[in-house]
């Protein structure tokens, strides 16, 4: 389960906002796993039945029930925010890559930075 040295390397390069590059990264962490997780490789992101099947399987998950819960809660969230991406990229969620994590978070960023602009007095 993770990232490669070298996509936390790419989100560190961004000009992102700290907490914005640990989103990214927690989302790509997440992608990854839902990856994994695709037997039908059909693109679309596992139910949760399978969500937990497969963190069940997981030695340093499956061990600790408090840790579980929470994993799937994040899994959850970030299901929804990847479909929800995916959705306006016009393109199956699985098929996600790292570059459209890192546009989406820049696009939302400067969106904030020019509403911060506007809302000025």
């Amino acid at each position: 389960m993770g990232i490669d040295p070298e996509a936390i390397a790419q989100i560190d390069a961004t000009l992102l906002p700290k907490l914005d590059r640990h989103h990214v990264r927690l989302l790509a962490h997440c992608l990854d796993s839902f990856q994994t997780m695709d037997i039908t490789a059909a693109g679309v992101i596992p139910d949760l039945g399978s969500r937990r099947r497969w963190c069940e399987q997981q030695p340093q998950v499956a061990e600790d029930p408090d840790f579980l819960n929470a994993l799937l809660l994040q899994l959850n969230a970030a299901a929804q925010q990847l479909q929800s991406l995916a959705d306006d990229l016009g393109k199956p969620p699985l098929e996600l890559d790292l570059n459209d994590l890192i546009r989406a978070a820049e696009a939302r960023c400067h969106h904030q930075q020019a509403a911060g602009r506007h809302d000025a007095p």
